[in-house]
């Protein structure tokens, strides 16, 4: 049960007063927000030196440096309600959602009203926010119907983000701030979540920089003159073969009042005439946070020409095309968005150009911006671009035709209805969306896999980021611990066939039940990408799948921090990884295990697989000698001076000894021996994996040599991976007392 923190009483705040909620170290106030009357479930107010006893995030939204004292109102989701309620003799059917209402408020007139806050998502029970429009009859009841105007499902991931809303209405209304939880029967609804706001303010819509709703004007958003004609303001087409009846709200909700701003296709306009409306100038985009630019458009008649968003670069003084549609769409509003992103101070141009004859307007409304990606909506509007909901087809993705025999199993495009899991497409929501998901066999095998590629993609100008949304969910794990398999982002070079695919970013084993966000580099302009499944244990009964890829430029992160590929990590499931042996061709070497020739029918570390791991096997050499020598790629020097080598290795034979060796080398110092271990007297009939790690002097960029000797038998070896920070050698007996790191 949650404890309300007392309110202490507060003057009433003009509904433009920004409200933080209080502090837990003076006293916590909801301002002059309420939670809605009847209703069990409700926002209590929190604060982070709270939140191990009540919920809620660690910390506020504020900037000061004490964030943990500062307030925020929050809603705990795996609250449950009473299943019905009784108000005046009349029974209820409780909601199980949570409403946090304004006082009432009056016409925001025809510049509108911008809403600011903070917000954070997160748990199991957790399934969003929503931002409503209630409107109020004179006597102050809440009438029956509403306006959705914002909603957000997707976790936050202990971060709080930041919205704008930008509205307009001319009667008497509340907003709304809706908590929404997991529905009753979703197991999930026992497990702690919640949903919080910070730092609301109503504002003058002016403050919204970048939307528009066009009632009372452009907002900021101006006509260029470098163009041949203007974008005009209007309520409803005086032509019905061309242009809307009414604007985008009007459309979806009914009412009179509304407009939005258009390109007027009769005389004396010519076909091929344009018209650009410029935004005022926005900074930079954070690398990992591009915008999402949401709007509505209406492409009505027989000579509608086209519509084309720019991004134009202040500082190189160029401009861009990210989104284009041409042609009629029919006499509807439909929403578009597209990921908007730049290294430069921008402005974001819509360009509508007059088409064939004069039934051709072009009608644009309710322009947003919104912090993350988003792929480009319709899809028709990107060709090549890579990005895809899969909610009408792939959009150029393909599966490897069978005959070049490159994997086992396919990548299927499903709606949640069908899948064998419990699921919801993460574009809609619904069990009704589609979404990617990795095929199982009919005869099932550890280690089978499914490739699945881009088309070529449009070239962009300069170095890019992969997003994406991804399930990799092993419901029930036996003894044996995690086995449901791994999910792998490649780029390949379009120009060269010969060169080697390239990881960028990978995950194994179960990550979770819900749907996580991804983020990818891919350095090379003209690079495809591959995206890899494969199946683990046969054993394993889990689900993979992906949906909502989204291209945008510049550098990025790799999100979750676990996908990061860093040089010579080797799961030895297709390949080496760069890998190469540094023996004499006529001695023995390391060597990839396969199906048929392996050491005494060791099942791979990874998968359980037949193959998939390196090993030596040394007998009665005479040859050359009777030393191996892998040497890995590469490590550059980064940011950690430390960084923890981590593997499964194998003994394996008959001999007397084996003796397996990592020496770290670079060209600055000599090779240093950083972990031995010597097996002796082996009688391995059936070898087994064991866990081993070692800390590697990561100041200098360096390489890592497997070096091994055996008279009967060898080593095997999987899971090569690195991560940062210093670790305990292990197994103990291999530590090489004479090294030392220096961390300082």
């Amino acid at each position: 049960l949650l404890l309300a923190v007392p309110m202490a009483r507060t003057r009433r705040q003009d509904p433009l007063e920004l409200c933080e909620f209080g502090s837990s170290d003076v006293e916590l106030t909801m301002c002059e927000w309420k939670n809605r009357n009847g209703t069990a479930l409700r926002w209590e107010l929190g604060a982070g030196t709270l939140s191990n006893w009540l919920g809620g995030p660690i910390k506020d939204a504020g900037q000061a440096e004490d964030q943990a004292s500062g307030g925020y109102a929050f809603f705990e989701t795996s609250l449950l309600a009473a299943p019905v309620l009784r108000v005046d003799d009349i029974t209820i059917r409780e909601g199980q959602n949570a409403y946090l209402e304004s006082q009432m408020l009056g016409s925001t007139g025809a510049g509108g009203k911008c809403i600011g806050f903070s917000f954070a998502i997160d748990g199991l029970s957790a399934s969003g926010l929503r931002v409503v429009l209630q409107p109020v009859s004179k006597d102050g009841a809440p009438e029956s119907f509403f306006r959705v105007l914002w909603g957000s499902k997707d976790p936050t991931n202990k971060m709080w983000m930041n919205a704008e809303v930008l509205y307009t209405y001319n009667k008497n209304h509340q907003i709304v701030f809706e908590g929404v939880a997991k529905d009753l029967p979703d197991p999930y609804r026992k497990y702690r979540g919640y949903v919080a706001i910070d730092n609301v303010v109503l504002k003058p819509g002016s403050e919204c920089k970048g939307h528009c709703t066009f009632e009372g004007g452009f907002c900021g958003w101006n006509n260029e003159e470098n163009d041949d004609f203007e974008w005009s303001l209007g309520r409803g087409s005086r032509n019905p073969s061309t242009g809307p009846a009414t604007d985008r709200s009007s459309f979806i909700y009914g009412g009179l009042e509304g407009g939005y701003a258009y390109i007027d296709s009769s005389y004396p306009r010519r076909p091929g005439d344009i018209a650009k409306l410029s935004s005022s100038e926005f900074p930079a985009t954070i690398p990992d946070i591009p915008q999402c630019l949401r709007f509505w458009t209406h492409m009505f008649g027989n000579g509608v020409g086209s519509l084309s968003v720019l991004i134009s670069d202040q500082s190189e003084q160029q401009e861009r095309e990210v989104w284009a549609l041409s042609g009629e769409a029919g006499n509807a509003w439909y929403q578009a968005e597209v990921s908007v992103s730049s290294p430069n101070n921008y402005k974001i141009v819509i360009m509508g150009k007059v088409g064939k004859n004069n039934l051709g307007d072009i009608a644009i409304d309710d322009i947003s911006l919104t912090p993350g990606a988003c792929p480009t909506a319709p899809q028709i509007a990107a060709p090549g671009s890579g990005d895809c909901t899969f909610e009408v087809d792939e959009c150029g993705w393909s599966n490897v035709v069978s005959r070049e025999r490159l994997d086992d199993i396919d990548w299927e495009r499903t709606s949640g209805q069908s899948v064998r899991t419990t699921a919801r497409d993460h574009t809609l929501g619904t069990e009704k969306g589609y979404l990617m998901t990795l095929a199982r066999s009919t005869v099932q095998r550890p280690g089978n896999r499914a490739w699945f590629t881009s088309r070529d993609l449009k070239q962009a100008s300069g170095p890019r980021c992969l997003s994406f949304w991804f399930i990799m969910n092993e419901p029930f794990i036996d003894n044996a611990g995690p086995s449901l398999g791994a999910l792998t982002i490649y780029s390949k070079s379009s120009t060269d066939n010969d060169l080697p695919l390239k990881p960028v970013w990978r995950l194994y084993n179960h990550q979770g039940p819900e749907w996580q966000y991804a983020q990818a580099p891919v350095t090379e302009p003209t690079d495809l990408i591959l995206i890899e499944g494969i199946w683990g244990s046969s054993r394993s009964n889990g689900f993979i799948a992906f949906d909502d890829i989204t291209f945008f430029g510049g550098t990025c992160s790799t999100l979750p921090s676990g996908a990061t590929v860093r040089a010579a990590e080797c799961r030895f499931e297709r390949d080496m990884c760069g890998w190469i042996n540094n023996t004499d061709k006529n001695s023995a070497s390391w060597r990839l295990a396969t199906s048929t020739r392996r050491p005494a029918n060791l099942a791979d570390k990874t998968f359980g697989a037949p193959d998939g791991y390196i090993y030596y096997d040394l007998f009665n050499q005479i040859l050359g000698s009777n030393m191996v020598k892998l040497v890995s790629p590469v490590i550059p020097a980064g940011e950690e001076r430390t960084l923890c080598l981590s593997f499964w290795y194998a003994p394996f034979g008959a001999g007397d000894s084996a003796l397996m060796q990592i020496i770290r080398s670079d060209n600055s110092t000599d090779p240093e021996k950083i972990w031995t271990l010597e097996v002796k007297n082996m009688d391995t009939t059936r070898p087994m994996w064991l866990p081993a790690q070692v800390t590697v002097d990561a100041s200098t960029s360096f390489n890592i040599i497997l070096e091994g000797q055996a008279t009967n038998g060898g080593f095997a070896v999987d899971d090569i991976s690195f991560t940062p920070g210093q670790c305990p050698t292990r197994p103990e007996k291999a530590e090489q007392k004479s090294q030392e790191i220096n961390n300082s």
